[in-house]
């Protein structure tokens, strides 16, 4: 749920960016709201009348936050609140529950009169979920210059080439094709006569993906991929021999 929210802000194929600290200040905010709606769509709890959700007659608080502290609001107080921590540097996420009382929260607050929580109220936080792993952000793994270099070509068919060239042996998800293609026929950019795969053999490299080509990857040693992810190396002498029979046969 957290992936498929943080990709849809960043929003990849349409904006050129990458990563959640290209977004804007608002869309920030706007995140804190998503995972409101689909907390409350995945549990299956309806909205309060003046808090996020309304569980069993209570009236509780989500608060979402990418960064290490929570803004809570005046009338949170005396309420439960559901925390929620993501961390898209270390794709960790954590999920808490705590009682909102005054004496827990800092002194001070923003102009919405919302506050942090205090050392304190961060010892008695009950958490359901600490240091959770969630899926990657592929970008995020990626250093800037190897960035520059996929987004710099015009075409998408080369863009796919050089993101291929420059990542190997690691498990490419098809939503990390579709926003490098930015076209809607991406993964035609993939194929031969005229796709990415003509430059990647050029060069000796070879594209595979992990729907048809699954026990191949599986006998040269490589990552795992899943039936949408694609997989490029440039073969030793030993793994172009197994690669050929493989493929051959």
């Amino acid at each position: 749920m957290i992936r498929e929210i943080l990709d849809a802000v960043i929003d990849t194929p349409h904006s050129n960016r990458f990563t959640l600290k290209e977004i804007e200040k608002t869309e920030k905010t706007y995140i804190g709201t998503k995972v409101e709606i689909r907390l409350r769509q995945l549990l299956g709890i309806p909205k309060g009348n003046r808090l996020d959700l309304l569980i069993d007659g209570v009236e509780v608080d989500v608060k979402n936050t990418i960064h290490k502290q929570w803004s809570i609001p005046p009338e949170a107080i005396g309420h439960p609140c559901i925390l929620i921590r993501i961390n898209e540097k270390s794709a960790r996420c954590s999920l808490g529950i705590l009682v909102i009382r005054e004496h827990l929260l800092n002194q001070g607050g923003n102009r919405d009169s919302k506050r942090g929580i205090s050392r304190e109220g961060y010892s008695q936080v009950r958490w359901i979920l600490q240091d959770e792993p969630y899926p990657q952000n592929f970008w995020e793994q990626q250093d800037p210059v190897t960035q520059a270099a996929i987004k710099a070509p015009r075409g998408g068919t080369e863009r796919l080439a050089t993101l291929f060239r420059l990542v190997q042996r690691t498990p490419i998800p098809r939503s990390v094709v579709e926003s490098v293609a930015q076209q809607k026929d991406s993964m035609k950019r993939l194929r031969r006569n005229g796709g990415a795969r003509d430059s990647l053999s050029k060069d000796g490299i070879a594209l595979l993906w992990g729907r048809n080509h699954r026990d191949v990857i599986r006998r040269l040693g490589l990552p795992p991929c899943g039936s949408d992810e694609f997989i490029s190396l440039k073969p030793s002498p030993e793994e172009q021999r197994l690669l050929a029979a493989d493929l051959e046969s």
